[in-house]
């Protein structure tokens, strides 16, 4: 298969960046014969089928020039799509995208050079990562954002960002309660009506799970 790869980092490479941050995992492959590169990106088989037709299928399009071809699997409850390409992993490497788990993932450098590309990498993770919460504080609805990781250097990267856009954030740890299991992961978290409002302007989540949520709570203060 041969793709096309873009000559600009543009926002919506910052975005697509964003949802292997959040949901991709890519790696090589030897079987004796050759290697081959694997890259595969994978969402909730029902939340998030949406949003990987209407929005991640179009942009791979735009980005790379290939047609997705994009399929349950209901063993595992997920939505989304693998292509074996060694270029694309070669390119997502060089973008510095790490092999294999996810331990230590971070953003890189040149989608922090300007708010635009920050907000893109953002939405990008947010959409495929990101939770918004509406638990209830004193009678009414309270909003909370959060995203999880594993990767304190990406939590530590979120917290910064938030603050440079001018979203106050909290970053918390969390220790895995498994026996044995020394892990930690970390929250970035924001809370409030004004910072909801601002998040949704600055940082403009495409997920229709989210814009569900978001329409749920303006419509509970009519």
């Amino acid at each position: 298969m041969k793709l096309d790869f873009p000559k600009d980092i543009s926002e919506e490479l910052a975005e697509e960046t964003g949802w292997h941050i959040g949901d991709g995992s890519m790696n090589y492959y030897d079987n004796g014969r050759m290697t081959r590169g694997i890259y595969q990106l994978r969402g909730h088989i029902e939340d998030d089928k949406d949003h990987y037709i209407t929005r991640i299928k179009p942009i791979f399009k735009r980005l790379y020039n290939v047609d997705l071809s994009l399929r349950e699997m209901p063993s595992t409850r997920v939505f989304g799509f693998q292509i074996w390409n060694n270029d694309l992993v070669d390119f997502k490497k060089k973008l510095g995208l790490p092999l294999g788990k996810k331990f230590h993932v971070d953003i890189p450098e040149v989608f922090l050079k300007n708010k635009k590309l920050t907000s893109g990498v953002i939405r990008g993770i947010f959409d495929t990562d990101g939770c918004l919460y509406l638990p209830k504080k004193n009678g009414k609805l309270y909003p909370r954002l959060e995203i999880s990781t594993i990767s304190l250097k990406l939590a530590e990267q979120l917290k910064s960002a938030y603050l440079n856009l001018g979203l106050r954030a909290a970053l918390h740890e969390v220790r895995l309660r498994n026996p044995g299991n020394r892990m930690r992961s970390y929250k970035i978290v924001i809370n409030g009506v004004e910072m909801l409002h601002k998040f949704m302007e600055v940082i403009s989540p495409k997920n229709s799970k989210h814009l569900a949520k978001y329409y749920f709570f303006k419509q509970s203060f009519k």
